[in-house]
């Protein structure tokens, strides 16, 4: 009998010390069973170990890569770093080159664009199990100062000496401010890397462009003409 039960006895045993020196309470009607009680225990024990502060992480947009390697009239180069707060509050800050060489398909306008965008929010961990998994839901805040340029092949006649002239109008400036409503997916792959995706719904409520022109991309946002677009990222992380 002794040796029947001696595996048993151990595991509950432990079970009665945990529950106390307060680390968890296992209600009986919750714990209807041996298993369940030592699958609480290890789940409280895991909530433990969380700390206020668990790393940084540096990563990069794989998809803007991937549009830039095949030829995309528009793309972009993005990195990131992050701070991990208790597993579930993840402050960003998120910066990229964009770049744009359009042109168009009626009368050829050409339009390019090189420069930096800016974003800082945070993203919030809804999946409360600390398994490697991440369902995020976030808020970004996003700025892009740029100039751009329009070439045209079709001339202009100038209205006071009746010349055609072409059009090159370069150096054009514009700003742009939008904000971004993040869902995003991450997952532990090995070690510190880690992969992830996210949607993003991005909404612009202030900006100025040249009068002379309106761009027909903004670096980071996406086409100039829209106010609201959908955007998205497919990250590759590193835990630091």
């Amino acid at each position: 009998m002794r040796n029947r039960y001696s595996g048993r006895g151990w595991r509950v045993g432990l079970l009665l010390v945990l529950l106390c020196s307060n680390i968890v309470a296992v209600s009986p009607l919750c714990a209807q069973t041996e298993g369940e009680a030592v699958e609480a225990v290890e789940e409280a024990l895991a909530e433990k170990k969380v700390h206020f502060f668990n790393g940084v992480a540096v990563g990069a947009d794989l998809c803007g890569l991937g549009m830039k390697i095949f030829g995309c009239d528009w793309s972009q180069l993005e990195v990131l770093a992050r701070i991990n707060i208790y597993d579930k509050y993840f402050p960003i800050f998120e910066m990229g080159l964009g770049m744009a060489d359009h042109t168009g398909r009626d009368i050829d306008n050409r339009f390019s664009v090189r420069a930096p965008y800016f974003r800082i929010g945070a993203d919030y961990n809804i999946n409360k199990k600390h398994n490697g998994n991440r369902l995020f839901i976030g808020l970004r805040y996003a700025f892009s100062a740029y100039n751009y340029d329009i070439d045209s092949p079709v001339p202009l006649e100038d209205p006071v000496w009746r010349q055609q002239q072409p059009v090159a109008l370069h150096s054009l400036h514009g700003n742009s401010h939008w904000a971004e409503v993040v869902l995003g997916l991450e997952t532990k792959i090995w070690t510190i890397v880690r992969l992830g995706w996210d949607l993003r719904f991005k909404v612009r409520f202030a900006g100025k462009n040249d009068p002379v022109g309106t761009p027909w991309y903004t670096p980071g946002f996406g086409k100039s003409g829209d106010t609201t677009c959908l955007g998205g990222s497919f990250k590759i992380l590193f835990d630091i």
